[in-house]
């Protein structure tokens, strides 16, 4: 009986050790394919500081791109995100596009979904499958460019030439609708101008100082105005609310400009050789920056739904959220030694006070410029991005060496 006993232990150990090892065999089989995937991912990047780039492959992954002047004719059965100043989309095609720029010209493009944002943003001729979300200081939507699904825009000024399959949603100074809508038109500006050539499937709804309608134009549907918001009575409470808010906000401030000068003060090789990077390759860190925070929920969303990668999701989401601190605080470094190199060129390196006095300097401008609405919370993510692509490309040697 106790020789039955001791057979039926060794192999519920014996099946117990093989479940273990399998269960290894898969962990580093996930590890290995996450480390390739990134390394496909990365090599997916197509970046030079100060020169145009023409970014023209054919590829079956997701296609990241930064510069300073960008042409994208790139052809991708996934994603295609970019960044950059002026960028000139022809010829691409993609499931998704994400694009975000200063000048920004679409023609003879095609995709699933298009996401667009930038300063002058100009979308000539295309064919977008299912929606289009477009935000711009100027936007314009040309006859050529059509848009199966719906579409949402914001800007200063808007003029949508181009048929909309859907439902449209527009917001900005001055809007101009003159062409096809599917189904309902939900419209908010100071001027609303509805031309000639309109046709809305649906309902009008509308919210302005001033709307002409000419008298050419097709509503399917009631012309119905929107009423302003009410405004709550109760403005003791919306008073305190916003009190409490900017106390709240002034502590985070603080708080994030203590913790700058600390990282300064405690990983000066880690500040110094981001800060290099970030001054030799702004663009190459945003586009790694940008990488990185796209592909890192990604992955850990994709770990999490299988059961052995549960260990190493957790593990790169701590890495991830760890990282934001490092990656403010070498921008803000970078910004400091800048100012500090721009005041002396021929400085001695920094020491331990130089550090903390430039980074607190920087911490401040930063604060200063956050309470801008709109720029300041573009200027924080601009800093992360940048910061965390300089982070995770020199942190591993900085921090091997003494500080």
């Amino acid at each position: 009986m106790q020789h039955l006993l001791l057979k039926k232990d060794t192999e519920v150990f014996m099946a117990a050790a093989q479940r273990k090892r399998t269960r290894l065999l898969i962990f580093f089989l996930l590890l290995a394919a996450l480390l390739f995937a990134t390394g496909a991912l990365f090599a997916q990047i197509t970046t030079k500081s100060g020169e145009q780039i023409d970014a023209g492959d054919v590829s079956t992954d997701m296609v990241f791109l930064a510069a300073g002047e960008l042409s994208i004719s790139a052809k991708s059965s996934d994603d295609i995100f970019a960044a950059g100043g002026d960028i000139s989309i022809n010829g691409a095609q993609a499931d998704h596009m994400i694009v975000a720029g200063g000048d920004i010209t679409v023609t003879k493009a095609g995709f699933h979904d298009f996401i667009v944002a930038g300063g002058d943003v100009d979308l000539i001729d295309a064919t977008i499958t299912d929606d289009l979300v477009a935000a711009a200081g100027d936007l314009n939507v040309r006859t050529d460019f059509r848009v199966d699904g719906s579409a949402v825009l914001s800007g200063g000024d808007i003029s949508i030439d181009a048929p909309i399959g859907g439902e449209l949603r527009a917001a900005g100074a001055s809007v101009r609708l003159n062409s096809e809508v599917g189904q309902d038109a939900h419209i908010v500006g100071e001027e609303i101008f509805i031309g000639p050539n309109a046709r809305i499937g649906g309902d009008l709804r509308h919210r302005s100082g001033k709307i002409h309608i000419d008298p050419a134009a097709v509503v399917s549907g009631q012309i119905i105005e929107l009423e302003s918001p009410a405004r709550p009575d109760l403005e003791a409470w919306g008073v305190k609310a916003a009190a409490a808010a900017a106390a709240f906000a002034l502590a985070f401030l603080i708080g994030v400009a203590l913790l700058i000068i600390v990282i300064a003060l405690a990983l000066p090789a880690l500040m110094n050789s981001a800060s290099d990077t970030i001054r030799e390759k702004p663009f190459s860190m945003l586009g790694i920056g940008f990488l990185i925070s796209v592909a890192a929920p990604i992955v850990v969303i994709f770990l999490f739904a299988t059961i052995f990668g549960i260990p190493l999701a957790l593990l790169i989401a701590v890495l991830y959220a760890a990282a934001w601190p490092l990656a403010i605080a070498a921008f803000a470094y970078f910004l400091g030694m800048q100012a500090r190199r721009a005041m002396n060129k021929n400085a001695a390196p920094p020491g331990a006070p130089a550090r903390a006095i430039w980074s607190a300097l920087a911490a401040i401008t930063l604060a200063l410029v956050s309470l801008i609405p709109i720029l300041g919370g573009l200027v924080w993510i601009i800093a992360f991005v940048i910061g965390l692509g300089a982070v995770m490309t020199r942190g591993g040697k900085a921090l091997a060496l003494k500080a």
